[in-house]
C-alpha cells in the first residue's frame, strides 16, 4: 500500500464480512477517462485521487468502495468506470455478492439488532 492509500477502518467490514473478501472495485478505462474529476469529487469514501499531471482520476483505495455502489460510474459522462467483467453487468455481480455471501440473512439480523434506531 503506498502512502496515498489510506484504508478507513469504518469501511473495513460489510455486513460483518471483511471488505477485502468482496470483488467490488471500480476500474477506470484511462483511454476513455476525460479527466473531469467527477468521480474524485463525488465519492465520499476516498476511493479516488486525482493525477493532476496526467489529468486523470486514479483508484487508490478500492476497498473503501461501498459494495454495490455505482454512483461514480453512473455520473461518469465518458463511461470510463466499471465494476463488472466484460461478460457481466454490475447489477448481476452485485446480486451474486448478496446471494453468495448470504447477505439478506445478515441484513435481517442487523435490522432486528438496530430496531429502535431504524423504526419509523
Amino acid at each position: 500500500m503506498n502512502e496515498e492509500q489510506k484504508k478507513d477502518p469504518k469501511f473495513a467490514k460489510f455486513h460483518g464480512i471483511d471488505r477485502e473478501e468482496f470483488q467490488w472495485n471500480p476500474k477506470i478505462n484511462e483511454d476513455k477517462c476525460m479527466g473531469c474529476g467527477m468521480c474524485v469529487t463525488s465519492c465520499i469514501r476516498g476511493v479516488y485521487k486525482y493525477d493532476y499531471e496526467n489529468k486523470k482520476s486514479k483508484v487508490v483505495n478500492p476497498t473503501n468502495c461501498m459494495v454495490a455502489c455505482q454512483t461514480c460510474s453512473n455520473l461518469c459522462q465518458a463511461q470510463a468506470i466499471d465494476f463488472a467483467d466484460e461478460n457481466d453487468t454490475p447489477r448481476n455481480k452485485a446480486q451474486r455478492i448478496v446471494r453468495d455471501f448470504k447477505l439478506i440473512a445478515k441484513a435481517k439480523k442487523d435490522l432486528e439488532e438496530r430496531k429502535e434506531s431504524l423504526k419509523l
